[in-house]
Formats: structure tokens, C-alpha cells, sequence
């Protein structure tokens, strides 16, 4: 994923005396569950709840409220099973083998029943090859066809019976568990999809832990309990111990964030500067005034903030200067992290003093980002202006540099900005469209630009994936169109190993590569915030700002 872009807040005060002359959320038409109910705001429309398209946030959320998949990922990022009760990877890592559980229901619906009446069946191993294969098919147009594309083997997904399903390789490829459990790959009825056609977009038929009931689109959306979902805690409670959820769509930052602040959102997140100091001033904890009402929630996020350099020589957008490793390695050191995160996040988040790989994989140890030699705070001044004039440039002899952006991120180039203009070099920021930009840069026409990358799934490769020269753009996420030999050579070698500990030591070699040859300019690596009414326990958010709902209940207050 390239970019993660937000919306600027108005000034507090502005938003809150805006606030005071409507009723927010007065006209939120919806039936009225009983029981436990929990509100959230999506900023972004939701376009489709077929999962096939939960290609953003929204899409994404509900598809793992309402569908199941053959594996989860547990807290700490490791595929657990799921609809599958087991697997085993064979072949080399070449066939993944699956044994399914026979305890999992669909949601009540009438296409599963009889006239006109609705009924339910168990999901069966042919559901999960219908699902998987239709997300591959070219008519669904389905964003999330790259999972599977060159990597199946010609024989593809193979049901050997109601129970049991294979999914054959052509190479191996050890993130494959974490990308089925991705929302792309959850599991749908085929009787909903054949019944309802195009309008299966509106009619979902899963077997996740919540089912639609209501969907007023742009304005409300409502999930009960699956009353037969087959999960069960450690005490033998069937989950979730939801009712139900409601999903309000505001877009405006300032109307959801008064929404939470009346108590008719129970989270909120996507926080802007004037929310934040709002709520904790200028320190890194909520103000004494709010503890008893809000608790704050933090966490790693796997998202990390760059600026990447057009590293082919024969591309017309090229700058020569940037082929020159010593420009690239003034900048890392002429770039000051501690005060980016400082001044421009307020402290949330984590300043990139190494690569792209940041806090929350698997095996990333977070105590390291002080101590490793690989995570040493580069900012120096005056190396990075020895490396400029080693390269013939300076403070009397300036380098001129175009820098693409989109609009939400123009603080952030104004920053680097003036952070490297007293080393000589002068920065012209331009700013595109978020649409625009992703084209530029997939067409090699961005010279330098900021980008993020939000991890897919939680391993590595994902990121590593983005120096691995066959993918240069538009062939896949390479976006520097970076290139060495050793570095592709490590990147196949770690395909082929099975051994997780050996794969991690061919990751770090791969990731120490590319923070010596610099096509990325690391900047942050960001954290997940949340801040949630006080009485509800279990609100848990992956690294990939994926949350659990299953476990999310009231707390009595004492």
C-alpha cells in the first residue's frame, strides 16, 4: 500500500462552536439493538461490503466483522488457525494442505433456505475454493487479485473434499498464510453471490462474528451477533460478546471528533493536531482532567514515512545528482527525525534511523531502535555538507531538487525544506493530487517524492519486496526502480527458505543492503492511537490497524 493519506482539522475552537449549532447524529435511522452496541465513525465511504473489493479501511473492517477466513494472525502477527483447524506445508513449500473445521455457519439468509424462508448451512472446503478462485477472476475485477497472480501452480486450488482443500504453488513463497488472511481472501456464500448478482455488494452472506442488518450507505451502518458463530474464550463463552455494532460514515474530522467527545462515538482515532492538543496538551498522556472519562491506547503501526529517489539512470525524470551516493547519503544525514517527529507529530511515532522495516513485524525488536548500529540517530550537519561538497555542491554552489507531494503532506516538505537548505540544497515542492502523484511515480516521472508504505501483511518481504529489481514500476511496488544484484539474489534466496530464524538473517542482510545503497530515505515510522470512552475492555488493534471486536465488551464501574 503507497500512500496513507489524512484531512487537515480546522483550528478547535472553530469546530466547536460550528458543533454547538446542530444535532449530530439526531437523524441516525437504524433499528435499535438491544443489549451491548458499539459506535465507530468511518471517514472514508463504503463503497461494497463483498470482500473481494476491501481494498481501504473501511472495506477491510467490515469484511472481518462479517466474514471468516482459512487463517487469522494472533497478537503477535502469527497466522493461528481459523476456518482451518490445521494445515501443513508440504512439497517444499509448494502445497499448503488445509483441514477444515465443522462447526462453522453461515449467516442465516434466503438464499440458503426454502421458500423464501431464511436458513444456513456449514461452510464447506468447495466455499473457500469458490471464494479464493473467484478473487482471481477477471470479471470480479477484484483489487486483490495480485495475492494469488504468478503464483499459483496450474493446478491451482484442489478440493479433495467437503473437508479438506489444497492450494498448489508454482515457487514457494513463505508470507503465503499471512496473505490468506488478509479481508481479500474471506470466505462467501456462493448461493449469495449467484442470488444476488451485482447486489451482493449490499447482501453479504458470511460466517464472521457479526451480520448485516442495516446499511443506509453514507450514513449508517448496523451488525448483530452471529448468533451461530463457532468461536468460544477460554472459558467456554461463545464470542463475540457484542450485540451489535454501528458504523457511522462522517467525513469531517471536526463532527466525528465531537461525536466522541458527547459520548455517541465509543473511539476515535485519525487524530489531527488540534484534537491532540485538546486532549493531552503537549505531553504524550491524556490530560488529568480526561482520565476519568477517556483511556488512551498506543501501539506500533506498521507504516513507514519515506522519500524515494528515481534510481534509473535511463529514465527521463531521472536527476543525475541522485545517482550519486554521496547526495543521497547527505541527505539521510542532513535530516533531522528527532524534531520531524517532534514538531510535525507530536511525538507520535518513531523516528526511522534505520530502513524501511519498521517496529511491529514479527522479530523486530523495538528495544533496538536506540542501540542498534543500524538504528544510530544519522543526523550530522557537517557530514552531510562534506558529502555535498565531496559531490561538487554546497552552500556556494547549491543543488536544486524537485520534490513531489500531495497536499497533506506539504508541512512535512516544507520541513525537510528548510532543514536542507542550509546545507545548499534547494528544494521546489510541488504538489499533486494523491491520484496524480501514484501516477507519476508508477510511471517513472517523479524524481523525488514522499511516499508510505502500509503493510499488506506482517512479514518482511513485504517491504523488502520494494528493492527487489523485477518489481520496479510498473512490473510492481519498486517504486525507486532500484537495482543490485546481491540484494535480488537475497530476496529469491529468502523465498526458498523455509526456516523462519534463517529467513529473518537473509531479511536483515537484504535490509542492511539497502540502507547502505540509500534509494530510500526513511523518514518516520508510525505509531497506532486510539483513545477509547472509558468502560469498555478488549479494544485491541493489530500493527496493521486491523481491530478484534470479538473480544470487546462493558466493564461494570466500581
Amino acid at each position: 500500500m503507497l500512500f496513507k493519506d489524512t484531512t487537515t482539522i480546522r483550528d478547535l475552537t472553530h469546530w466547536i462552536v460550528g458543533f454547538l449549532g446542530c444535532g449530530l447524529l439526531t437523524a441516525c435511522v437504524s433499528p435499535a439493538p438491544n443489549g451491548e452496541v458499539f459506535h465507530y465513525n468511518q471517514e472514508s465511504p463504503l463503497l461494497s461490503v463483498d470482500p473481494v473489493h476491501a481494498r481501504d479501511q473501511a472495506g477491510n473492517w467490515t469484511a472481518r466483522l462479517m466474514y471468516s477466513r482459512l487463517v487469522e494472525l494472533n497478537h503477535g502477527q502469527e497466522p493461528i488457525p481459523s476456518l482451518a483447524l490445521r494445515w501443513s506445508v508440504d512439497s517444499g513449500g509448494l502445497i499448503y494442505r488445509f483441514t477444515l473445521r465443522d462447526s462453522v455457519w453461515f449467516h442465516p439468509d434466503a438464499c440458503l433456505g426454502r421458500n423464501g424462508l431464511a436458513g444456513t448451512r456449514m461452510v464447506r472446503a468447495e466455499d473457500v475454493a469458490f471464494s479464493l478462485n473467484r478473487l482471481m477472476d477477471r470479471a470480479t475485477a477484484s483489487p486483490g487479485a495480485w495475492i494469488f497472480r504468478d503464483r499459483l501452480a496450474p493446478t491451482g486450488i484442489v478440493v479433495t473434499d467437503s473437508m479438506h482443500l489444497e492450494i498448489h504453488l508454482r515457487s514457494p513463497f513463505p508470507p503465503m498464510l499471512g496473505l490468506l488472511s488478509m479481508g481479500y481472501c474471506s470466505v462467501v456464500a456462493p448461493e449469495a453471490v449467484r442470488h444476488y448478482g451485482e447486489e451482493f455488494r449490499s447482501h453479504p452472506v458470511g460466517s464472521g462474528p457479526f451480520r448485516l442488518v442495516y446499511w443506509e450507505e453514507g450514513e449508517s451502518l448496523v451488525l448483530h451477533r452471529h448468533q451461530l458463530y463457532f468461536e468460544k474464550d477460554l472459558d467456554g463463552q461463545q464470542l463475540p460478546y457484542l450485540d451489535a455494532i454501528q458504523i457511522h460514515f462522517m467525513a469531517d474530522k471536526s463532527t466525528a471528533a465531537m461525536a466522541f467527545l458527547q459520548g455517541r462515538l465509543d473511539v476515535y482515532w485519525g487524530w489531527e493536531a488540534a484534537f491532540q492538543r485538546y486532549l493531552m496538551g503537549y505531553g504524550k498522556d491524556l490530560k488529568p482532567e480526561f482520565r476519568n472519562t477517556f483511556q488512551l491506547i498506543k501501539g506500533p503501526y506498521l507504516n513507514t514515512e519515506y522519500i524515494g529517489f528515481l534510481m534509473n539512470p535511463s529514465a527521463q525524470a531521472m536527476h543525475p545528482a541522485l545517482q550519486d551516493h554521496r547526495i543521497r547519503k547527505a541527505l539521510h544525514h542532513g535530516t533531522d527525525r528527532r524534531t520531524l517527529i517532534r514538531a510535525l507529530r507530536r511525538g507520535v511515532g518513531y523516528p526511522a534511523f534505520g530502513g524501511l522495516l519498521p517496529p511491529g513485524l514479527p522479530g523486530f525488536d523495538s528495544s533496538s531502535l536506540e542501540t542498534s548500529p543500524l538504528h544510530c540517530d544519522p543526523y550530522d550537519k557537517d557530514l552531510a555538507i562534506k558529502y555535498l561538497q565531496e559531490a561538487g555542491y554546497g552552500p556556494d554552489r547549491p543543488l536544486r531538487l524537485p520534490l513531489e507531494t500531495n497536499p497533506s503532506y506539504t508541512d512535512l516538505a516544507q520541513f525537510l525544506q528548510s532543514q536542507w537548505a542550509p546545507l545548499g540544497i534547494q528544494i521546489q515542492i510541488r504538489v499533486s493530487q494523491g491520484p496524480t502523484l501514484r501516477q507519476m511515480i508508477s510511471g517513472q516521472e517523479a524524481t523525488m517524492f514522499r511516499a508510505s508504505w502500509i503493510a499488506d501483511y506482517p512479514d518482511a518481504e513485504n517491504y523488502l519486496a520494494l528493492g527487489y529489481s523485477p518489481y520496479s514500476v510498473p512490473n510492481g511496488p519498486n517504486y525507486t526502480c532500484y537495482r543490485n544484484s546481491d540484494y535480488d539474489r537475497l530476496y529469491l534466496e529468502s523465498l526458498q527458505e523455509s526456516d523462519p530464524m534463517l529467513r529473518k538473517v537473509l531479511y536483515r542482510r537484504m535490509d542492511s543492503l539497502m540502507q547502505s545503497d540509500r534509494p530510500y530515505l526513511a523518514l518516520y515510522y508510525d505509531q497506532m492511537q486510539h483513545v477509547l470512552q472509558n468502560g469498555w475492555t478488549g479494544w485491541y488493534v493489530s500493527p496493521l490497524n486491523l481491530p478484534d471486536f470479538r473480544y470487546l465488551r462493558r466493564i461494570s464501574a466500581h
